[in-house]
């Protein structure tokens, strides 16, 4: 529609009454013309040139069109066969959601653990609007004014919500009933949330599998249908080469963020919804894939009567026009609604005005900003100021209710068609038979089981590195064992030791699975996501995990067994030896399942991880190995029969003892050449009877134990019922649990510093921030700017199986000081990669080509005087956004800079990006939804490198995902920067016609990383575009945004072709000849001296550069102080390890409630103090997710040379202690006299001063282990060796005297055998053993002589001693040991060492943080090669090799 069409006389200053007359005559007049179909022509001829810009018409290139007709054929046979259409509109009136609020919302610290105060906030009020099937309506808002909350809502996903009021319908069926239709109204996120390791093809085939219909063509298979929709979605959006690619994410390489978006809107179009929400689903599209993104919505809604609802940021005209209606928001206020062609002349009817050559999109947008919005001259003071002036002002507009007179006529129709009738019976058509009538899903239950088994088995087994540590791990574990348990006596000294290796061979497959509680907390939000996409139910995923779970239960649990039965020297039979096969798969299935409950009913990691290792101290307590049943506690005895590992030692006990006798010639009592009649001997062992030097295996364990060998099929078959039960328990976790807050972040700040929401006051006095800050943003930048330049810079990477492949061609420029250098290109062109390699980022492949700074080699420094705004925002969580900030500036900026310098342009860059409200929020996560938002997350990324002061920037889509306005502060602040002398380069995908002037050059590249142009880009674009027209482009329109033009030309986007060889025309051009001989020029001084005043500076300058800004000193306690701050945050961990020692400490203190002196108490003290060490151990599980989670920042910090290898490592090993000493303090008080040991205050000191130096030897040697491996499921799967090793050669279950002499080194080498023997004979040494009478091993003697009498040789040389039982000199009781000391004399410990071993933890301590530091170190250094960045650091690089099936360019 041309301005001819609609000629309105405005005068020069109407009112506001006024404009709505005229809308009314405008609104008149828009009908007419709708009825003669001028508004949105589709034009299907290939030729011609169309006025997009004017919103008259859009052209469908060749592939448009066949894909229009494609849908209109399947949309026609469809119903043929008798099917039914899915009209499904949306209306909604009063819409008022009422949100979680930040007012009184703090955040957590260790003070107020788990407390959060919320406070009721709208997210929007009182919104009304509505789109008829087969319509596009287009919302409009910056950041935070609730756009998302409402295509969250109209997808009818409000669970997440305080509260959702007013009245929401689809079609004519209200919101509480359409719930039984989830994946009919589907919302598409802002984030890319994918398997990172699943190819492209996995990944949709999967969902296809889930959403195919049951009604299809005759005779088409549902294989054919898979592969027809398959090749037709990646052909719509540009992934028929990215078959093989996995999908990566921003820690593992795949896809582009480009082709990672649109693999995103592949997926979503899979599911086959019919209402569809898409919120910034452009972000990281160029604008030639966006446009054709658009193109293909219009056309599916169009022909398939598809609802689509779509909010996007930088929208351009071409975009825009593609819809019907447009909705505009502002802080939760609906401003506009209406019809896509009336909105810009209501604003600007209002007294608003447009700038020349902006579109429409980013001026409604804008309207919403003070800062951005002009008004016109006339108006001033008269246009509405505020959201709620605004909302007020449209309220009362004619429009409003012409548009509320519409709703109702759409509603009346509705309800006359009845549309529901229809789109029921379609979805009936569409479900498989085989789903039950009131499922939500297309596929039936099996259907989803064997798809979602098959994708496990893709996760699972294309991790073949983590998979290979794991049967290695068995492997050497079972040999170890094997070997310390080698050939056990067929004695009843052997007793003991075979329950021993039992005890240790259950153990370990519960340990194996430990993994699982990790891997719970992979992939919930895409569980979320495909939840709310109706593809599977939740249990479906639980039951897939547990049948992939069975292959590797069996594999791991046979391997052990087949090393281990034997070696032990258990049983020869076959039957035995299967039971115990069969027993230890089920052992593994049920404590893997339990494991993976703890993940599923707890929030976080650290939460799942103290509940398990509570309930691990509980299953070794109540085992029944460490402690017969008669003595068990009676409060916690029920665990005894309710525990896994209890049933399957009794199982593998009676299986072993069955049918066996156990000879003790050589060990009957009295033991002595004299004692030759085995009347009056006796075993010394539960179960003997006088006179049989033999012991039945039945009666020992019956006696000992109370197991019953008869019930070994009992018990056996119990493992596997708790197997059962605890897969119920999961399955009703995920299904009635989601801790993923649906997608919704809810802010949190410090106490007292939460901004007023939605308050009008606060509102404007932010913007006088906000315009004051903008007006002096070039006031005081000191920037020590440079001249980098480029030239053949070719960058290859290593394709598993393939050689190599390109990805950067010959690539040469510059950027200089005053000049703002554009970076574009198609998706997947190679801008990213440019940039990492420009930046000295890449940690694989090979560079070549030559870099300068000021006509010299990058020195050490680079890095560091370099700022770099990465695409993915990795941000630490456990910081304020100002704490960030300060953070950066202080370890970044030059040291001379005073600290109050360095905070007040910290405060300056909040204030120009828009954040200083932001300031005391916590960034946060988006996986727990807690912290700010996506965009806000940008913000923050580009702030930690303002501050900093670089000399150099490189910004990789500063303004993906970010609204017009953002991205023009955005942009024009980068540009004054650029005006003050920092020399940068910034890669753009959608710029507007407005951001592109602020532009000098650009570097252009097509796809295989080939330059098509470097250049200026001239007044109005016109250098740039007369390159392109005189070498064979196309002719440029000057209504066109030219970059988009340009896109166009060479042939970018999903569909883009082009007949020129654009980067042979380059290299061949007079430009790319006149760009070589300037980059010769610029290594001279004579032309440095033109752009740098500081030339000469640095000539004479004999500081060298220095890698770091700061010292090492300052380095630590400031990372050290950044860690404190997390710590203090992270209740979770940190309480939580602090209940776990405090609720562990009485569960064990309570168990070995009052030991007393009898002998068997002498056990139960050493496995007390065995057990204290085991829960210290198990710190590790603790400790290691948050190593790797900080790991993570350290690599990005360190790439861009915040801090040191060492102040990292020493920073985290510190920030540890006082936490350990808190930890041992509480497991100390709860235990130590709860379990009746030595009161004196030295032996309780001396336990205290041990155990915590042991505790802070574990949290640093788990630093280590962390710092070893690549990722947290290697040292999970390594991480039994090391336990075993501490467990097994620590003297108590098998002293050192019967250690094989292979194995005895390690127990030397062990650090809790030092433990041990300190505080083992610290408490055993006064103690006095009386026994009582059921421990004495009772015998009688011969006729004639009393018990002293008979014993007197034996007891000279035995330890122990003998006492007449009943004053009957013939009935005799030997107790085994008379004090403390001869127990501990038994395992070769003595007291004299307590103050050595005190001194040798210290200094395993102390070797453990060498450890760190190696480990850190190493892994650094073997990534930081300046030619040739390859990682080879321990296994890094097969597992990122693994992963990367097929590269693709970023």
């Amino acid at each position: 529609m041309s301005n001819q069409e609609i000629n309105i006389a405005i005068d020069e200053s109407p009112s506001v009454e006024d404009g709505n007359k005229l809308f009314q005559e405008l609104e008149n007049q828009v009908r007419e013309l709708s009825r003669s179909k001028l508004f949105r022509e589709i034009v299907t001829d290939f030729g011609g040139e169309v006025d997009i810009e004017l919103g008259e018409k859009y052209k469908e290139n060749e592939d448009d069109f066949k894909l229009r007709k494609y849908f209109e054929n399947s949309q026609r046979m469809n119903l043929e066969i008798g099917g039914k259409p899915k009209k499904m509109g949306v209306s909604f009136k009063n819409l008022t959601v009422v949100g979680q609020g930040a007012d009184t919302s703090v955040i957590a610290d260790n003070f107020t653990p788990f407390k959060f105060l919320l406070s009721a906030l709208n997210p929007f009020n009182f919104v009304n609007g509505y789109i008829e099937d087969g319509k596009m309506l287009l919302v409009l808002g910056r950041p935070g004014s609730g756009c998302s909350t409402l295509l969250r809502v109209i997808s009818n996903q409000t669970e997440s919500y305080i509260d959702v009021t007013g009245e929401l319908k689809y079609g004519n069926i209200p919101a509480d009933e359409f719930g039984k239709y989830r994946g009919e109204a589907i919302y598409t996120p802002e984030e890319d949330i994918h398997f990172p390791t699943l190819t492209v093809f996995e990944t949709l085939d999967f969902t296809l599998k889930l959403k195919t219909p049951s009604q299809r063509l005759p005779e088409e298979t549902k294989a054919n249908f898979r592969s027809k929709i398959y090749d037709l979605l990646v052909g719509m959006y540009g992934l028929v080469n990215q078959r093989n690619t996995i999908v990566g994410n921003e820690f593992v390489r795949g896809l582009s963020g480009g082709e990672r978006k649109r693999m995103t809107i592949t997926e979503a179009m899979v599911s086959g919804s019919s209402i569809t929400c898409w919120d910034s689903s452009t972000r990281g599209l160029d604008a030639a894939s966006a446009l054709d993104y658009a193109k293909s919505l219009r056309i599916m809604s169009d022909t398939l009567h598809k609802t689509t609802i779509a909010s996007f940021y930088q929208a351009s005209d071409s975009i825009y026009n593609l819809f019907d209606k447009v909705m505009v928001l502002d802080k939760g206020r609906c401003i506009y609604f209406g019809p896509i062609e009336l909105a810009k002349q209501y604003f600007l009817d209002l007294g608003f005005d447009c700038e020349p050559r902006k579109s429409i999109a980013d001026f409604l947008t804008g309207i919403s900003n003070p800062q951005e919005r002009i008004v016109r001259p006339g108006f001033e003071g008269r246009v509405p100021e505020t959201s709620g002036d605004l909302e007020t002002a449209w309220k009362n507009s004619y429009l409003f209710k012409q548009q509320m007179e519409s709703q109702q006529i759409y509603e009346a129709t509705v309800e006359k068609e009845q549309p529901s009738a229809d789109f029921i019976q379609q979805i009936r058509n569409e479900k498989s038979k085989t789903a039950g009538k009131r499922s939500v899903y297309s596929a039936s239950f099996i259907t989803q089981c064997i798809a979602l088994t098959k994708r496990q088995m893709q996760l699972s087994y294309g991790d073949k590195f983590t998979i290979v540590s794991l049967f290695l791990t068995v492997f050497i574990n079972s040999f170890i064992l094997g070997g310390v348990y080698f050939q056990m006596d067929r004695t009843t000294d052997g007793l003991f030791t075979r329950g021993g290796a039992i005890f240790s061979s259950i153990i370990f497959m519960c340990i194996l699975t430990s993994g699982n509680l990790h891997a719970t907390f992979n992939g919930r939000r895409i569980l979320q996501k495909h939840k709310s996409y109706a593809l599977y139910r939740p249990s479906a995923f639980l039951i897939s995990q547990v049948i992939v779970d069975i292959p590797f239960a069996f594999a791991q649990s046979f391997l052990h067994a087949i090393i281990a039965y034997f070696m032990y020297g258990l049983d020869y039979n076959a039957g035995k030896f299967f039971i115990f096969a069969f027993t230890l798969v089920g052992v593994t299935l049920a404590c893997g399942s339990l494991y993976r409950a703890f993940g599923n009913f707890t929030p976080t990691l650290f939460a799942g991880q103290n509940v398990m290792n509570f309930v691990f101290i509980f299953m070794v307590n109540y085992f029944g190995y460490t402690q017969s049943v008669s003595k068990m506690h009676p409060w916690f005895k029920w665990f005894y029969h309710v525990s896994p590992l209890s049933y399957a030692f009794r199982a593998l006990m009676t299986n072993e003892f069955k049918s066996i006798d156990f000879s003790c010639e050589q060990s009957a009592i009295p033991s002595g050449l004299s004692y030759t009649d085995s009347a009056h001997r006796i075993c010394p062992v539960p179960g003997a009877v006088e006179g049989n030097l033999s012991v039945k295996g039945g009666s020992y364990i019956l006696d000992s134990f109370d197991f019953k060998v008869e019930q070994r099929a009992l018990y056996v078959v119990v493992v596997y019922l708790l197997w059962l039960f605890y897969i119920l328990l999961n399955v009703f976790a995920v299904e009635f649990f989601d801790w993923t807050a649906g997608g919704y972040t809810q802010k949190v700040y410090k106490k007292g510093k939460a901004p007023k929401l939605n308050d009008v006051e606060e509102e404007r006095n932010q913007n006088k921030i906000v315009e004051q800050a903008t007006t002096n943003m070039k006031d005081n930048l000191k920037i020590q700017g440079g001249i980098f330049t480029w030239e053949n810079i070719n960058y290859t990477v290593p394709i598993p199986g393939a050689g190599e492949k390109l990805l950067l061609d010959d690539v040469l420029g510059w950027i200089k000081p005053g000049q703002m250098t554009a970076l574009m290109g198609s998706s997947g062109a190679g801008k990213t990669t440019l940039l990492d390699v420009l930046a000295k980022r890449k940690t694989i492949g090979i560079v070549k080509g030559d870099s300068a700074l000021n006509g010299k080699a990058l020195a050490i420094d680079f890095e560091r005087i370099t700022g770099y705004v990465e695409q993915m925002d990795v941000h630490n969580p456990g910081l304020t956004v100002r704490e960030a900030l300060q953070f950066s500036a202080k370890l970044r900026q030059e040291p001379e800079v005073p600290l109050s310098e360095k905070y007040e342009y910290v405060e300056r860059v909040l204030e120009m990006m828009e954040m200083k409200h932001l300031g005391d929020a916590l960034v946060g996560s988006l996986e727990n939804g807690v912290g700010i938002s996506v965009e806000e997350r940008k913000r923050l990324t580009i702030g930690l490198e303002l501050v900093a002061k670089p000399h150099i920037l490189f910004l990789d889509e500063p303004t993906s995902g970010l609204d017009a306005q953002s991205s023009y502060n955005i942009i024009k602040f980068i540009r004054k920067l650029a005006d003050a002398g920092m020399p940068l380069v910034c890669t753009i995908h959608q710029p507007s016609p407005v951001l592109f002037e602020h532009f000098d050059r650009i570097l252009l590249l097509a796809k295989g990383g080939k330059t098509v142009y470097f250049g200026d880009i001239g007044e109005n674009s016109q250098t740039l575009v007369n390159y392109f027209t005189k070498n064979g482009g196309r002719a440029y329109d000057s209504t066109e945004n030219p970059a988009e033009y340009i896109l166009d030309v060479i042939g970018a986007g999903v569909h883009g072709k082009t007949d020129f060889d654009w980067s042979a025309i380059w290299k061949s051009s007079t430009e790319y000849n006149q760009v070589k001989l300037e980059l010769q020029l610029l290594k001279t001084r004579e032309e440095l001296v033109k752009y740098i005043s500081h030339v000469d500076e640095e000539s004479n300058n004999s500081k060298a550069p220095r890698e770091f800004a700061t010292g090492f000193l300052t380095q630590f306690i400031e990372v050290y102080k950044r860690f404190n701050l997390i710590w203090w945050r992270d209740p979770q961990y940190t309480i939580g390890s602090f209940a776990q020692s405090l609720v562990s400490g009485l569960i064990i203190g309570f168990t070995f409630y009052q030991l007393e002196n009898s002998s068997s108490d002498m056990n139960q003290r050493i496995f007390f103090l065995w057990e204290g060490m085991v829960l210290g151990v198990l710190l590790i599980y603790l400790v290691l997710p948050q190593f790797f989670i900080q790991k993570n920042f350290f690599k990005r910090d360190y790439a861009s040379k915040y801090y040191s290898w060492h102040s990292f490592s020493l920073a985290i090993v510190a920030v540890e202690i006082p936490y350990v000493i808190i930890s041992t303090t509480l497991f100390f008080f709860a235990s130590y006299w709860t379990a009746g040991l030595q009161f004196d205050a030295i032996t309780g000191f001396y336990y205290w001063l041990i155990h915590s130096m042991f505790g802070l030897y574990i949290v640093s040697f788990s630093q280590a282990l962390g710092a070893a491996c690549f990722d947290i499921a290697i040292s999970i799967a390594a991480l039994p060796i090391l336990l075993f090793y501490i467990f097994l050669f620590c003297g108590v279950q098998i002293p050192y005297s019967l250690l094989p002499k292979f194995f005895r080194f390690m127990y030397s080498l062990n650090p809790a055998k030092y433990l041990l023997e300190g505080i083992v004979t610290t408490i055993l040494k006064p103690v006095e053993v009386i026994c009582k009478p059921e421990d004495l091993i009772k015998f009688t003697s011969p006729d004639g002589q009393t018990c002293e009498q008979y014993t007197e040789q034996f007891t000279q040389n035995a330890p122990g001693y003998v006492v007449s039982i009943n004053n009957n000199q013939t009935e005799c009781g030997y107790c085994i040991y008379k004090d403390g000391e001869e127990y501990y004399q038994t395992l070769d410990w003595h007291y004299e060492n307590r103050w050595r071993n005190l001194g040798i933890l210290a200094a395993y301590w102390a070797s453990s943080i060498l450890f760190i530091l190696a480990f850190v170190i190493f892994y650094t250094f073997s990534k930081s090669s300046s030619d040739f960045y390859n990682i080879t650091i321990l296994g890094y690089k097969v597992k990122e090799m693994s992963l990367i099936k097929s590269y693709d360019c970023n």
